[in-house]
């Protein structure tokens, strides 16, 4: 299978904890893209915070952000497809979190809506190269009700992560889309979306069919993705429900997992 397009997670499948591109990993993409291939990137990240992982990869495909809830074209900044959370959800969710003690910020026109700057915050902003202009407000909720949010994510100890979705889940079954983004950090963005159903829709908008698709992810907000694409690889350490849906397993970026994988299976 000649595979036209690739889509990338990019923390903890592209890069790792130091935000560095490798050369083997951008040898990889390149020589993909040589042969014919587009690459795109799908992340939880903002468009702003996604921007300088696009020029270092010199992706020129619209790329996906927010999780799915986003895509852009990176050469002109258009926003091609926007599908925010419900104002009345994310006000219920976030009173929901903030009620239990979880810190959760809200994303709106790529900046950080937040009810206090904490050691959250700084954790959060430790893992992006670019610092997004933050607002904080007294009443989040009701701020939320008047502006619906792009995605909400919350921050809590890597234990409490995965009970704390599985209880959002159970309140709000098919009202949000709920996933583990990183050991810290949950994330909701509106029903449905998911970086699968973004990544069907540019492919679709590219012309490519699903066989033709290939994607690389490490966590279970890559589920989707990964079980849509026509070869889907998943990253050894992540959890045991990206592997169940997963063509292959790659090691991860510190040992350049992505770039090995790129080329035994995408490079004719």
């Amino acid at each position: 299978m000649q595979y036209q397009l690739l889509a990338l997670d990019l923390d903890g499948t592209v890069v790792g904890r130091d935000l560095e591109v490798t050369a083997a990993t951008l040898e990889a993409v390149t020589a993909f893209q040589a042969s014919g291939g587009h690459v795109t990137i799908a992340t939880g990240r903002t468009f702003r915070t996604t921007a300088p992982f696009v020029e270092q990869l010199h992706i020129d495909a619209p790329v996906i952000c927010y999780q799915g809830a986003m895509i852009r074209d990176p050469r002109n900044g258009t926003t091609l497809f926007h599908e925010p959370v419900p104002a009345e959800l994310a006000a219920e969710a976030t009173r929901l979190l903030l009620d239990a003690g979880i810190y959760v910020q809200a994303y709106i026109d790529d900046e950080l809506i937040v009810p206090y700057e904490g050691d959250e915050t700084k954790l959060y902003r430790s893992f992006s190269p670019v610092h997004l202009p933050v607002t904080v407000v007294a009443d989040l909720p009701a701020f939320l009700l008047e502006q619906a949010p792009t995605k909400l994510l919350f921050i809590a100890d890597e234990h409490e992560v995965g009970p704390r979705i599985a209880g959002l889940q159970l309140h709000f079954t098919d009202r949000l889309n709920i996933a583990r983004s990183h050991a810290f950090f949950g994330e909701l963005t509106a029903p449905g979306c998911t970086k699968g159903r973004a990544l069907a829709w540019l492919a679709e908008r590219l012309g490519i069919p699903r066989e033709a698709v290939a994607a690389a992810g490490d966590q279970g907000n890559d589920i989707a993705m990964v079980a849509w694409a026509g070869l889907g690889m998943a990253v050894r350490s992540g959890p045991a429900e990206l592997h169940a849906v997963a063509d292959v397993l790659i090691d991860g970026p510190e040992q350049a997992g992505l770039a090995a994988g790129i080329r035994r299976y995408l490079i004719p």
